[in-house]
This record gives structure tokens, sequence and C-alpha cells, in this order.
């Protein structure tokens, strides 16, 4: 069974599916081909088309959108089948009814059932339907297809009848519903088993860490209560595996779906070998990773293009001969790996494969943005209110959601795809006329950026932009293909469309130079409804890190809704706070204006760390240029220097991580990288963390506008856009130390800012002994002491 929509409207104690028939047909009914009939700008047409047929045939005496519900019983499952036939005739006690589609091709009518399954079974429902509410016998019902050719301006009209009380549509008719029973009596037995299984549920690592249990409780009640819940807890509690043990005891009696978000592939190892834990402790689960197209496509693509793809032709049939499906599931845990495996045995598209076999899983781990992002959101589980409801989302650390979902709600426009696209000598005269206009637009940005002090400016909301956005919809209409510049085009010009048509002050119309490019972009200071919008849609929803206080900055930028139906929890540190030794340096003055004075003090610090207490030492700066220069005061020695460098690629990094844990190393790194969080460090010769200021966030036009908005909302401006965001970096990138209960770290601020409002209020409590934090008064005697 291949289930392409989630099963909603199943009630599982009375046996019923209650559906309309459209969701009936697609539940579990594959594309025969991945290529698309017709583009998806041009639905707006075809319903128009549809509906002026209706009309005409209106006047004709024809009756149309007549509501008609059929139930019956198949292999113990009850249906209520509902939905709205076309057209209906009634004539001297005849019935005739049409079912109108529309079609850019001309109707192909060899085998006109089989090739037009999904038609016919809509026919032969509202046939059966209508026998059933007149009292008359399907044979008398006079029953066609109607396909309304788009090629013209006048639709050419294509006639087809269909014997619905023949064998041939009987047996699609009956099949149809005997394999949605079917697939609905096998998952009732998988649930069944899952609930017998949970009554002997045990915690996969053994033993509670503390804390544990707290999590597992907040995150049951949770989901009990259909509430969100906002969870901090320190770096090595064992938050993944909390938070998973605690949803999955409710979810799976409830029949939801477990959204875990998270953006770090090193979360979702853990996730992994979490799920397997759990899955070989005797819980039955199924669970699937959503990978991005670009990283499965079996062409090695960065676009989709199916008309050129031989991955999306046949796929129904493929997919159904090859058993790829059964084959997937059970393995039970699904990554990439598998997928493109047995994708490229069946012959099919990775990518699509793994969104179908995501509606039959209980778990699915997936980016940020397959949730929040309004372009490429898994429609199949959140355009309607129905199947959200079905979703309960854990958002791994969540501190990190509101930056990616200002970009999301972010359009930009950018100079080199109007370039590359107008380069093309084959670009058509009516592109060319679309596109000048911006290259003119982007010419006289430039010249106005030259006369300012800076890399970025505001434009006037009411700037007049070139969008024309009834003619790019007529072109790109007409495209199969479109090249990617192009497509990212169209896609900002409906996005700037849109916030230009109802402007409000969240967004601001921004110009900048970015390297050798140009960028016009609508900025959006406060995505917090957007996410609130998709919050409320789910059925629980629980945002977890080890950095999420205060929480009303949280909550407010993350779009949860207040008390109580946001519940709080802060769970203590877990390690014997005497293993953590915590000191400030405030000789050195790291601000921005000061860093060039003061680096020399700063160099010798670091040489005397290392060289007083060896092993390795992690230190945090807040900006790769920070690292520049104090490399130059730091590469005539002879520390054995670790050095980040911006664009690492994945060997890289896993090159960078393996040094770390071999040896000993004095590593710098950036605050808020990759380096900083997410990761778990297993060296021996780890002693401690050296961070230097308090990871301030640049000063730039985008977060003064950020600042403003929080102004605007009776907020400090730059405690919410500065001073917070800055000490969640500086204890992320303390996390990396300590993981367990026998480890002995130190962890040193380096700077004066750290002693003063509002930064020594945002650190963790733990970090102080008796209500302080130690100074590094008299060298590093009590460091060296307290490492001993």
């Amino acid at each position: 069974m291949y289930t392409k929509r989630m099963i909603t409207g199943y009630d599982p104690i009375s046996r019923t599916l209650a559906t309309g028939i459209g969701n009936l047909i697609d539940l579990i009914r594959l594309p025969d081909t991945l290529v698309p009939p017709e583009h998806q700008l041009n639905v707006h047409r075809s319903q128009r088309v549809h509906t002026e047929f209706q009309k005409k045939m209106e006047n004709n005496g024809w009756k149309k959108e007549i509501q008609v519900e059929l139930k019956l019983k198949v292999h113990g499952i009850n249906f209520h089948i509902k939905g709205r036939l076309d057209l209906l005739l009634e004539s001297d006690g005849n019935l005739a009814l049409l079912e109108v589609k529309t079609t850019p091709v001309q109707p192909d009518f060899i085998d006109p059932v089989n090739s037009r399954i999904r038609h016919v079974l809509q026919l032969c429902f509202y046939a059966k339907a209508l026998a059933g509410e007149r009292h008359v016998s399907l044979e008398s019902i006079q029953t066609g297809l109607v396909y309304l050719l788009m090629k013209t301006r006048i639709p050419e009209r294509y006639d087809f009848p269909v014997d619905i009380s023949g064998t041939q549509v009987e047996e699609i008719w009956l099949g149809h519903l005997e394999s949605i029973a079917d697939y609905l009596n096998e998952e009732d037995a998988r649930k069944r088993e899952q609930i017998f299984s949970l009554a002997n549920f045990s915690f996969p690592y053994g033993s509670f860490r503390s804390g544990q249990q707290e999590m597992i409780n907040d995150v049951r009640s949770a989901i009990i209560d259909q509430a969100c819940l906002m969870l901090q807890a320190p770096t090595g509690t064992g938050k993944t595996a909390a938070v998973l043990f605690g949803a999955l005891q409710e979810i799976l009696p409830r029949r939801l779906t477990l959204f875990f978000l998270t953006a770090k592939n090193t979360h979702k190892q853990i996730v992994d070998e979490t799920l397997r834990l759990i899955i070989s402790g005797g819980l039955p689960l199924r669970a699937v990773f959503i990978t991005a197209r670009e990283k499965v496509c079996l062409r090695g693509r960065s676009s989709c293009l199916p008309d050129d793809c031989p991955f999306a032709l046949d796929f129904g049939r493929k997919v159904r001969e090859s058993g790829v499906i059964k084959n997937l599931l059970n393995r039970k845990v699904i990554g990439p790996d598998s997928l493109v495996e047995m994708s490229k045995r069946a012959g099919v598209c990775p990518f699509e494969l793994q969104l179908i076999i995501s509606t039959r899983c209980d778990v699915v781990t997936c980016d940020y943005n397959y949730v929040f992002d309004p372009h490429v959101y898994l429609k199949r589980f959140f355009m309607e209110k129905s199947t959200s409801r079905t979703c309960s989302l854990l958002i791994d650390e969540a501190a990190n959601l509101p930056s990616r979902a200002r970009d999301y709600y972010s359009p930009e426009i950018r100079l080199s795809w109007v370039k590359q696209l107008l380069a093309d000598h084959q670009c058509p005269k009516y592109r060319r006329k679309l596109l000048e206009p911006w290259e003119e637009k982007f010419r006289e940005l430039n010249n106005i950026l030259k006369q300012k002090d800076s890399q970025e400016y505001e434009l006037p909301p009411d700037t007049e932009l070139s969008l024309h956005i009834e003619q790019w919809m007529n072109h790109f209409i007409e495209l199969r293909d479109a090249p990617e510049e192009l497509r990212l085009m169209f896609r900002a010009i409906l996005d700037f469309s849109k916030i230009s048509d109802s402007y409000d002050s969240r967004f601001h119309l921004l110009f900048r130079a970015e390297g050798n490019d140009s960028v016009l972009q609508w900025f959006c200071t406060d995505p917090s409804e957007f996410l609130n919008e998709r919050l409320q849609a789910c059925h629980s929803s629980i945002a977890f890190s080890a950095t999420l206080a205060p929480f009303d900055h949280f909550r407010d930028l993350l779009g949860f809704p207040g008390e109580p139906e946001t519940r709080y929890r802060s769970i203590s540190y877990p390690f014997p706070e005497k293993n953590l030794g915590v000191w400030i340096d405030s000789s050195i003055d790291t601000r921005y204006k000061n860093r060039t004075l003061s680096v020399t003090l700063l160099a010798e610090k670091l040489r005397t760390i290392y060289s007083s207490v060896p092993g390795t030492w992690l230190v945090f700066f807040p900006s790769y240029a920070y690292i520049d220069l104090i490399r130059g005061f730091l590469d005539e020695s002879s520390l054995p220097l670790l050095i980040q460098t911006p664009g690492m690629t994945g060997e890289e990094r896993t090159s960078f991580i393996s040094q770390i844990e071999s040896g000993s190393h004095l590593v710098l790194t950036v605050s808020g990288g990759i380096f900083a969080e997410g990761i778990d460090l297993r060296s021996d010769t780890l002693r401690g963390a050296a961070i230097v200021g308090p990871s301030l966030p640049g000063m730039n036009l985008r977060l003064k506008l950020l600042s403003e908005s929080f102004s605007a909302r009776n907020r400090n401006g730059f405690l919410h856009t500065w001073a917070i965001p800055g000490m969640v970096r500086v204890i992320q990138a303390a996390g990396r130390l300590i993981r367990n209960e026998e480890q002995r770290r130190v962890i040193i601020l380096i700077g004066k800012r750290f002693t003063g409002y509002p930064y020594i209020g945002l650190l963790p409590e733990h970090w102080f002994s008796n209500g302080s934090i130690q100074l590094l008064s008299n060298g590093l005697d009590n460091v060296i002491s307290f490492m001993k």
C-alpha cells in the first residue's frame, strides 16, 4: 500500500473512514509520472474554464455541484464518502451525469479507463452515490467524462461515455476500496502492537540522568494537553533522548506524526542512534530522515527538471513493481544512504519517494524549513488543518529558529540572476522586456549606494518596482523547464508583490552590495506571527535548547502563545558544579574599537593559559576578523594552533574535529559557528574554553531595524538584538566542555564587559559559586590549582 496523503478522518474505534472522494483516491494511488500535466500556475485558468463550462451547461438545464454521499463496508472498514458531482441532468425520469476535466494536451482514448483511472473512480463514486440516493439502478444512469482542451482560446470539448456498471470499472472501484481497507487494517494491527509494546517500554539508555525524568513528564503532559512547551536544559543532560522517549509514549496511541526538527547533521545522528536503540528495545517504529532534493538527486542536479528525468517517468508503476516502499519500511529507520540506494534500483526519484514514505512513518526528522518555510513546507502534512492537527513538533536548538524564519520571510532579488538570464543568447524578447527594467533599477540603486558611506541602505516602502505580476505569470506558465535563475526570480516577484500590496511595518525594503553581486530585499524583522500560524495549527509543539532564556524573549520570537497555552521548564545543571571552574579576566578590553590595542595582551594571555595548563583549549572569538588579527601574534610561537576558516567543507569539518580530539591544541574558532554548538567532543586532553568577548552580532542596518522593532514593542532594543543573542553564543560555546560527571573543565571569560550589565545577568546560574564568579586577579594560580 502506498499512501500519498495523510490518513485523516479515520476513527479506529468505529473503524470508519469519513473522507471526500478526492482524498480517497489520492490515499494510495501514486502518480503515473512526476512530470506535471500542466504548469501549476495554469490551475487558475483551468478552474475558470471549468466554472464557465458548468455555467454554460446550467443554461441548458443541467444542475451543477450536486452534493452526494455513499456509505458502504469493505473488509471490515466502514466508508463514508462525500463529494460534489460536476453536472447532473434529470429528464423524464432519466439521469445523466458528467465529470468535467481540463487538459493541456489532446486526450488519448485508446484505453480511456486505465489511462484515466482517477477520473473514472470519481465518476464511479458519483454514479453509485446517486443511484443509492435516488433508488435507481446503476445501469439506468448515463455517465461520461468531458475533457476541455485548453490549447486554444475557446477550449475544445471531447466527450467519452463510461459504462460504470461494467465489470472493468467495478473491479477498479472495488480494488481501490479493498486496498485502502487492507492498509487501514494493517495500520490498526501495527498500532495495536505499538500500544502493547509501550507497556514494557523502557528508557533506551538504562538509567536516567538528572533532569531527564522531568523533561519526559513535561513533554508527555504537553502532548496530552495539546499545548506548547519551552524546555531549557544544559548541554549534556540528554535532551534528545528525553524528549523522544516522552513524546513517543503519547504520539503513538494518538496516531500522531512526530516531527523532530533540527538544522544540524550532528543532531540527526544522535536522533538516528536514539531511535535505533528504542527499536532494538522492542518498540516497533518507522522513521524517515528527510534529505534535501539536491543531496539525493540521482542526476546530481541542484534544481528539479522532471521533463528531462528518467526517474520521474513511470513513477507509480516502478514503485509498485519494485516493492521499494515495503523494502524501505522494513528497515525501520530510513536514512539518505538506503533511500538513494533503493531508489536507484527501482529507477525512481528518491526525494519524491521519501515524501511518500513519510506518510507511513511515526517519526519524521527534517530541517526547520520543511515545516516553517512558506515555499518548501510539506504540504501533505501542513497545508490543511485536518492533517496539521495530526502533527506534533519537537523543535531542536529552537533558539536558532527565529533567525532562520527571518530568512524565510525576507525575499530577495539578485542582480546576478538578471545578468545571467539576459546573457543567454536564446533569451526571448518577452523575457528581456521583463528583465531589462530590473537591470536598469539595479544600476540606479548601485549609483545611490556609491554615494553613501555604507554597504546597505533602506528605500522608501513605496519605491516603484517593475513587478508586472500578470505578465510574469503569463510568461512563466508557458515554460516547462525554466532556468533556475528564472525560477528564483519569479518566486521573488510573487513574494515582492504580496508584500508591496499589503505593506506593514515588519517589512523594510533594503539594497546592499554583496561581493560582486547586488541584492534588493524585503527584510522581515518579525516573522513570529507566521510561525505562530503553523504552531497553532499543529497538535502540540515542544521547543528545547540549552539556551532559551529569557523565556519571554524567545517565546515572542518563536511565536509561542502566552500562558497557560505555553508551559516553561528550566532543568538544573546535571553535573557536579565543583567540576566546572569559571573565571572572568577583566583586564582585556575586547570591544571592537579597542581590539588592536589589546591584541598583544590577549595573545600573551592565551600563550600563558596553554603553557600553564597543557592540553587542548578551545578559544572562541566573535568573528573571523578577530581570529585573523590574533593569529598574526601567535603564528610565530611554538603553540600547536588549529584555526577554523570560513566555508569549510564537510570533509574539512570532520578532519578538524578529529584533530581536536587527538593530541593537544590551542583551537581558534568562532562563537555561534559550526564548532560552537551541536558537536560532542571526545577528547581526553580537553582542559577548557576561553571565550573572547560577549560575541555580539555585528552592527549593520538589518540589526538596527530589528532593534527598532523591539523598541516599538516597548522592549530594550540593544538587549534583545545584541546582548541576548551574543550571550547565547557564549553559553553554547561553553557547552562543548562537560558531558559526564567525571570531567573537570575550566571556562575563562575574557573581557571587561562580562563583569557588568546586562551580560553578567545573562550567564547561567551554575556558573556562579556562592553567588559570584571569580576574577583572574592573581594570574592563573587558581586555575592551575583547580585542574590538579
